[in-house]
């Protein structure tokens, strides 16, 4: 894995009382955002070498499959020794004296007398009408069309993973942040008990009630590092990089605004639309291969015996029609059609699973926004409950167990703010998946 360090810190606005809450070293943390880890994810070489080796595959078949349909040129050069052909010389019936080839027979003396015979020609082959071919083209074209799709789609569940990992990484590291927070908040409050037990301003039983409390804080702050250990693991092997020991996530992915379309892209789906319709022209081009075939053909070349050389060419139009195969093209054509039916109701499923999802992320993005408000009214109401717990025991009206439970409440309101947040950028990303790519420029970084 890579090593990744970047120095793009940028806290949203929206969030500053929460970078009030961030540790101390926090100040010099390097952000790492998820456009940069997306991109980091997708050049990856290992993950994508069988993905692309199919796309440059079906590149090369389009290409083969074209070739049929340009001239073709061959040469032929062969030589050997046997008996017969001799080259006589005749005179025909116009008088004209020609030069012929003839086999002496068994019986005469130079029957077996070995000659040398070779030739050289060169060969050419045009089509003028080749349906077969214009099939089989429309085919690796269809095929070129799904692989391309397909590696789409497998991307795209790279980014998937990625987001998902993100976002877990993003609620743990706040998660922990409250958790130092309030684990700090516990040890100053023990120090400030233990002080007024000296002095005598409380009972000496509130000390262990502090410490009680300031262990399990500690505690929870520890189990809480524990989380943010393994999400960012998590992260690491999502993207396949190393992060460095200063690596944040990005605070302001938190504030994502929606996109109006509210339109995303069924990438499974149009993948297998896409292998639908590559079926469906092998299908026709099965079908095809009993079309007949219409071509020029023509050579040029010299033939000989011995040391005799005699001119060659010829020039024509070949038709091939195909009579019968055994049924093979139509058995061929027939499953390809199966296939293409198969992959046509995947493909209507995919699309209603996408556009359930699609749902579900409209109504998470809604319902999420409609209780932010409330989260962020309920974090407000539970600081003022701390400080007017603190303010009832300082007067002696209340207990440590109190002021403790009026931080619990305060640290589980934040966290649920914190949830509904998460929730609703997860609900915007998946949303926005369609115009949510990862540009030139940052693959390049």
């Amino acid at each position: 894995m890579t090593k990744l360090c970047n120095g793009k810190g940028r806290v949203a606005a929206v969030l500053a009382l929460l970078a009030t809450l961030l540790m101390p070293e926090a100040a010099s943390a390097e952000v790492v955002t998820l456009p940069e880890l997306e991109a980091i994810a997708l050049q990856s070489r290992a993950r994508w070498e069988a993905i692309e080796a199919t796309t440059e595959r079906a590149d090369a078949e389009v290409d083969a499959a074209r070739a049929g349909l340009r001239p073709s040129f061959w040469v032929n050069v062969g030589a050997i020794a046997a008996p017969g052909s001799n080259i006589e010389r005749v005179e025909a019936t116009d008088g004209r004296v020609v030069n012929v080839r003839a086999s002496p027979t068994v019986g005469e003396r130079t029957a077996f007398r070995p000659n040398a015979r070779y030739e050289g020609i060169v060969q050419m082959r045009a089509p003028l009408y080749d349906g077969q071919n214009r099939a089989a083209i429309e085919a690796a074209e269809a095929y070129h069309a799904a692989a391309r799709a397909s590696s789409t789609a497998s991307r795209q569940q790279v980014l998937v993973v990625v987001r998902a990992s993100y976002l877990d990484w993003l609620a743990a590291y706040l998660d922990h942040d409250f958790a130092a927070a309030a684990s700090n908040d516990a040890a100053v409050e023990r120090e400030r008990i233990s002080d007024r037990v000296a002095d005598g301003d409380v009972p000496a039983s509130d000390l262990d009630d502090a410490r009680y409390q300031e262990l399990q804080a500690e505690l929870e702050a520890a189990n809480a590092g524990a989380r943010l250990a393994d999400a960012r693991l998590a992260v690491e092997a999502a993207a396949g990089v190393e992060l460095s020991a200063e690596a944040t996530p990005d605070l302001g992915l938190l504030a994502i605004q929606a996109d109006e379309s509210d339109t995303g892209a069924d990438w499974e789906a149009e993948a297998l639309e896409r292998e639908r319709d590559a079926a469906r022209q092998e299908a026709r081009m099965h079908r095809k291969s009993r079309a007949p075939v219409l071509a020029v053909v023509g050579q040029t070349g010299v033939a000989g015996v011995n040391d005799r050389v005699f001119p060659m060419y010829q020039l024509g139009v070949n038709l091939a029609v195909p009579l019968w195969d055994g049924g093979r093209a139509v058995a061929m054509a027939n499953a390809a059609d199966a296939r293409a039916i198969e992959l046509g109701a995947h493909a209507r499923d995919a699309r209603l699973a996408s556009d359930d999802e699609r749902a579900q992320a409209i109504l998470d993005r809604q319902q999420s926004e409609q209780q932010l408000g409330l989260a962020g009214e309920l974090v407000s109401v539970a600081e003022r409950r701390v400080e007017q717990a603190q303010a009832s025991y300082e007067l002696g009206e209340a207990s440590v167990e109190a002021v403790a439970a009026a931080r619990t409440a305060l640290r589980e309101a934040q966290m649920r703010r914190v949830q509904i947040q998460v929730i609703r950028a997860d609900a915007i990303l998946r949303l926005n998946e369609e115009e949510r790519s990862v540009t030139p420029d940052v693959l390049e970084q």
